[in-house]
């Protein structure tokens, strides 16, 4: 076998090497494309809503993170003088709803109870943030 037939072949299987490269690539590309997509989606429907129970009735989608508090700022704004700027957050972490006190001066109750840390939520818990009640209502998901 001459050279140039030895040189012809190293290019050709470096050239076929470099195709199956990029088509992998391309398909990974792809894939993470896919899943991002899907997570999207979900993120953009609520996994349920708070509901205000006073008068008037509020109805806000529940999109963790989600912060409570009376600064314009948060996504839930609670208008009440014993509301701390940022006085609470609901989070998700390990397919759980977590409900915390930022370390408002008044506290934030659950079921009437005053939270001490992070604590899970549940369908139904009603959150309490001064004169304010919030009703967890979640949304099934298949």
């Amino acid at each position: 076998m001459s050279i140039e037939v030895a040189i012809f072949l190293l290019r050709l299987l470096a050239g076929i090497s470099l195709v199956a490269f990029l088509l992998t690539l391309f398909a990974v590309i792809m894939r993470q494309m896919r899943q991002s997509e899907a997570l999207l989606k979900l993120s953009a429907e609520p996994q349920g809503y708070l509901l205000r129970e006073d008068e008037p009735a509020e109805r806000h989608a529940l999109r963790p993170p989600l912060t409570l508090g009376r600064a314009g700022s948060n996504s839930i704004v609670v208008d009440d003088a014993f509301a701390s700027a940022l006085h609470a957050q609901i989070s998700e972490s390990e397919g759980k709803l977590w409900l915390e006190d930022c370390q408002s001066r008044n506290g934030t109750r659950l079921n009437g109870e005053p939270i001490g840390g992070r604590t899970i939520l549940a369908d139904g818990d009603i959150i309490g943030i001064g004169k304010w009640r919030y009703r967890l209502a979640l949304s099934t998901r298949e």
